[in-house]
């Protein structure tokens, strides 16, 4: 638990440094190119995405979660994730045309030419993220991220300022995987290699056929809104809703990395051990929500307001989009940990039902509502999203022991305080003066939100209050820290 609580804790340092400056270079880009030159990447990235399934094949979960693995083992789930990988970039090459032209956009098709260079070079960084995931070794990643974070954001807007338009992200891309890799030549585990063994794929490839179809349909799902907003609209609308998108991404970018880099390993040593996971999924459902809960409430009721001053006024009409994300995306917070679950226990294949359910109900619901607009077409992912909850709670409750009741138990310590936080919200909505700047809004909802934050949590004794003390400890001397966590909770 120290372990991992030392790994959460560097994760989320270094993470959210890199997340930082992502965050700051879409700001700055927002101002460089228009809805539709973000829109055509978008399209092109979810496309990668898809195609990115197949070149993985499962391979660094099996990395992560292989119970004894050897650097033999190691090596031939690395030739296996360079073979499919080059494979794919051959096959993205020469198909580049045809996809740009389904969607009579050139661009597309310049774009996938950079993007099969990151093809041949991912394996490489994805091979060695994997290991040390395994193995939380957070603070050698840590150098990983911030410096491709930074080769990312100094190219991107460099080539953006020379216009380069929507290319410049495209060998951003290039930058930062490039970095990644001359990264992990030094800093690597010794005893694995750059050398790939062409042999012994038999029990990744079991293992990558099962994860291989939920991870498919997870893209294709998150695909969705791009793919065909691209078709039966245009690329402003896929950039409007992918700036949305982006917005109410930003918690998810922050916490993301943190919580996948180190569930998959953590749940999958408590499973090989028989410790039950439903307290462990219990405690960290009430986390998730915990703080997730009052950012997405502060993005639906002041999403203009962000909007206007992060992105500049082009992207005003991605803001009722983006409180219907936010919405969308609370209910389904508390069940973010299913995929990852299911990958840890070693039933990976389980993972295409609720991927799938979301799936049909997109299109279904799409198709009902006769979405040929923007905003008709967020409303309907929205009531699909929130339909097809009801599937990894299934799954949760039968192969984790998360049942309904531990489930309800975990969300309504953050369902009291999302309560307060949406009552507080509101009534500055209503008291702050409309012609203050966007900025002065912002700035006093953050002043008064966060501190009533703190005090509902401990008031209604938050399962968060038990991170208090290591907390503290952090950041402060230990008599001093041990004072503060006195006045806080008396009882500890």
């Amino acid at each position: 638990m120290l372990n991992l609580r030392r790994s959460i804790f560097i994760t989320f340092i270094s993470t959210n440094i890199s997340t930082i400056i992502q965050f700051g270079v879409t700001v700055i880009l927002s101002r460089l190119l228009t809805p539709s030159e973000v829109g055509i990447f978008s399209v092109t990235a979810v496309l990668i995405s898809i195609i990115s399934v197949f070149r993985d094949f499962g391979v660094s979960s099996y990395l992560q979660q292989e119970r004894n693995l050897t650097p033999e083992k190691a090596r031939s789930a690395f030739g296996l994730l360079l073979t499919t990988s080059w494979l794919l970039a051959g096959f993205t090459y020469f198909s580049r045309g045809y996809i740009a032209s389904y969607y009579n956009q050139p661009g597309i098709a310049e774009i996938l030419t950079v993007l099969c260079i990151s093809f041949t070079l991912v394996p490489f960084a994805a091979y060695f993220f994997a290991i040390l995931n395994r193995n939380l070794q957070a603070g050698k990643q840590a150098y990983v991220n911030v410096f491709s974070s930074i080769a990312y954001a100094i190219t991107c807007i460099t080539l953006a300022n020379l216009g380069f338009s929507y290319m410049a992200l495209a060998w951003a891309n290039v930058a930062n995987i490039s970095v990644c890799i001359l990264i992990y030549l030094f800093i690597r585990p010794k005893e694995f290699s750059f050398v790939p063994k062409f042999s012994g794929w038999m029990v990744p490839i079991k293992f990558g056929s099962g994860a291989i179809a939920g991870n498919l349909l997870t893209n294709i799902n998150l695909a969705i809104p791009d793919l065909v907003l691209g078709k039966i609209s245009d690329m402003h609308s896929v950039g409007l809703y992918s700036r949305a998108n982006g917005l109410v991404g930003i918690f998810q970018q922050v916490a993301g990395p943190t919580i996948t880099y180190n569930t998959i390993p953590f749940l999958s040593k408590n499973h090989h051990d028989n410790v039950p996971l439903a307290p462990i999924l219990s405690k960290a459902t009430s986390y998730l929500t915990g703080v997730a809960w009052p950012a997405f409430i502060v993005t639906v009721i002041f999403a203009e307001e962000i909007i206007r001053f992060l992105y500049g006024a082009q992207w005003i009409a991605a803001a009722p989009i983006a409180g219907l994300i936010a919405l969308q995306t609370m209910v389904r917070f508390g069940y973010s940990l299913n995929q990852s679950a299911l990958l840890a226990i070693g039933r990976p294949y389980l993972s295409v039902f609720p991927s799938g359910a979301s799936i049909l109900a997109r299109i279904g619901i799409v198709i009902a509502f006769g979405a040929n607009d923007l905003m008709t077409f967020a409303i309907a992912l929205c009531v699909a999203d929130i339909a097809t909850v009801v599937v990894p709670a299934f799954l949760m409750s039968k192969y984790m022991g998360f049942t309904l009741r531990h489930s309800i138990g975990a969300h309504w310590p953050s369902i009291l305080l999302g309560f307060g936080c949406i009552v507080v919200t509101l009534l500055l909505k209503l008291i702050i003066p409309a012609n203050w700047s966007d900025l002065l809004k912002l700035i006093l909802v953050a002043v008064v939100l966060i501190p009533t934050w703190f005090t509902l949590m401990i008031s209604i004794r938050h399962p968060l209050c038990q991170e208090l003390p290591s907390i503290l400890h952090k950041f402060f001397p230990v008599s001093f820290a041990n004072k503060l966590i006195n006045y806080i909770n008396p009882a500890h």
